[in-house]
């Protein structure tokens, strides 16, 4: 008998995962809440045995001609196979290649192939890893520190090696030593122009996102006001930055470039490699006063509080203005608040409780030095108050996560397509492809329109039919004795999906559907097994369309 009511348990799981199994909620249940978040915050490095054994598994196709007669750019053969995901893992050095000798050595479907490889991974990660809450958080720190996959193609195709170094190692970890892992990062260099900020002319691209949207947030910004003027906080620090600490941050910044074959120090050219280097001949030493703490020695010494070593030419002295200022960024009282609301927000909708926001402020500043900070931080809201369970339910699940929602809920194993890496962005939600560094929007109202809904639906209808969801039958999980009764098959399913009644109206819906010639009971009589996986495939698309379905 299905509860008429939800259970806060699964609630809690909900927040913070791609969709709670029954399974999954049954063990919680048995071990108890602390206990499973403290096992979700102790996840092992890298992917869990199960998922690292599925991606080792996983092949897709690759097509495409050899250059057509008369093109002397390119060089490629003609290619028609079936590849693993060979470029998922690859180092920087494979990645670089690849884009720079993308059109002559190699095609262009080799660039496109690399980040349908990372798409094809993050379904598969989102979906079958048992370590969720790092999946969720993943999902958080992609879109707080966005990369739009179509601003830069040399940035896009570096993707995998910033997922794999810049975001997924510290999604759990210390926000300082995240700040500097994306600061140093190709493709955040590339997309927001650093790697081009030279003594002479520094960019004020990322100096400003760094702080706006990385850091201080928003509010924080007191626009063309004089610096003099922002209040400061006891430290000395200014509780927010104007457009003349936006200037100031960009002369401490430059010089922290990539290799790519340009004239180094002393004269000598650097090798082209993509990775990081500072090039003290390309900074700028202008630079006076920022968020009121005067950056004028291009030496200053590295702060106390900074916890990050990077190997190389980072840590020269010439480096320290630009990692003193990450290290205020990181301890800002102002980040402090951006980053926490706006993680609240994402667990809880769009007015979190005060009292988690404040929670977990106060647990981001005890611990900022701490190699835990986040996951400390996680601790503070889901375990040290009971709004995680009680809170209203209201966050709208964004489309993707309605996918792989159905998918972790119906058990579907999912496979790797190309189809995955553009599949949502008519509703934009692919994966990477938000185009501006803002990430893409984290309110109700965004996916609540009526195309996007629609949309939606389309999607759920169509992927248990597709051929990269549908390798293990739905049929044959149902138990004997609900095939034959349209309110058992409903309740059955409802159960695994949703986990309690869903509205009258909706419930009555469904029964009369099963009732129909298309229900489940009807495909039984019949006694043909396609028709049978159909219906079921049929019946979960429906769940997953309901409001109960469509929340977290």
């Amino acid at each position: 008998m299905l509860s008429p009511t939800p259970d806060p348990l699964r609630i809690a799981m909900n927040r913070v995962t791609f969709g709670a199994r029954d399974t999954e909620v049954r063990n919680a249940r048995v071990i108890g809440w602390p206990e499973w978040v403290g096992n979700q915050l102790g996840a092992p490095s890298g992917d869990d045995r199960d998922v690292d054994a599925h991606l080792k598994t996983q092949t897709m196709r690759i097509l495409y001609n050899a250059p057509a007669a008369g093109d002397t750019r390119g060089i490629w053969v003609a290619t028609d196979e079936i590849r693993r995901l060979n470029y998922a893992n690859a180092d920087l050095s494979v990645l670089w290649d690849v884009n720079a000798r993308s059109g002559t050595v190699f095609s262009y479907t080799e660039r496109a192939r690399i980040n349908q490889e990372l798409a094809a991974c993050t379904w598969i990660r989102n979906t079958h890893s048992r370590y969720q809450l790092r999946e969720f958080m993943t999902d958080f720190w992609h879109n707080h520190f966005n990369i739009g996959k179509n601003e830069n193609a040399t940035a896009t195709s570096l993707l995998p090696i910033y997922d794999r170094k810049a975001i997924r190692p510290h999604v759990l970890g210390n926000f300082r030593t995240m700040l500097e892992a994306n600061a140093t990062s190709a493709s955040m260099l590339i997309y927001l122009d650093n790697w081009i900020s030279n003594a002479t002319t520094p960019n004020e691209n990322y100096a400003r996102e760094i702080m706006e949207l990385h850091t201080l947030g928003g509010g924080a910004y007191y626009g063309t006001a004089a610096a003099s003027t922002v209040p400061k906080g006891d430290n000395g620090v200014a509780l927010g930055f104007t457009d003349q600490d936006i200037v100031q941050a960009s002369r401490v910044l430059s010089g922290w470039t990539i290799q790519n074959s340009q004239r180094g120090d002393a004269g000598v050219n650097v090798p082209s490699t993509g990775e990081f280097i500072f090039i003290a001949r390309l900074h700028n030493r202008e630079a006076g006063n920022l968020l009121g703490v005067s950056m004028a020695a291009s030496n200053s010494p590295i702060s106390a509080t900074s916890n990050t070593v990077i190997p190389g030419s980072l840590n020269n002295n010439n480096t320290s203005q630009g990692r003193k200022f990450l290290d205020i960024l990181a301890a800002h009282p102002a980040t402090a608040t951006f980053i926490v609301t706006k993680l609240a927000k994402r667990i809880f909708g769009d007015s979190p409780p005060q009292a988690v926001i404040d929670r977990g402020i106060a647990a981001w500043r005890a611990n900022q030095a701490a190699a835990d900070q986040i996951a400390q931080v996680l601790r503070a809201i889901l375990l040290d108050g009971t709004e995680i369970m009680t809170a209203p339910v209201t966050k709208v699940r964004r489309p993707y996560e309605r996918i792989i929602a159905m998918a972790r809920t119906t058990d579907m194993v999912v496979n790797a397509g190309t189809f995955m890496e553009n599949y949502l962005n008519p509703v934009n939600d692919g994966l990477f492809t938000w185009p501006a560094p803002d990430g893409r929007p984290d309110a109700n109202a965004y996916w609540m329109g009526t195309g996007a809904t629609l949309a939606s639906w389309n999607y759920l209808f169509a992927l248990p039919n597709n051929e990269a969801f549908a390798s293990r039958p739905l049929a044959a999980q149902s138990p004997l004795e609900t095939l034959g009764s349209p309110t058992l098959i409903v309740e059955y399913w409802v159960g695994r999906m949703v986990g309690h009644q869903l509205s009258n109206a909706a419930m009555q819906s469904l029964v009369a559907d099963q009732a129909s010639n298309s229900g489940v009971p009807a495909a039984v009589k019949l006694n043909r097994a396609t028709n049978i996986e159909n219906a079921h495939r049929r019946l979960v698309s429906l769940i997953a369309t309901t409001e109960e379905f469509s929340l977290r």
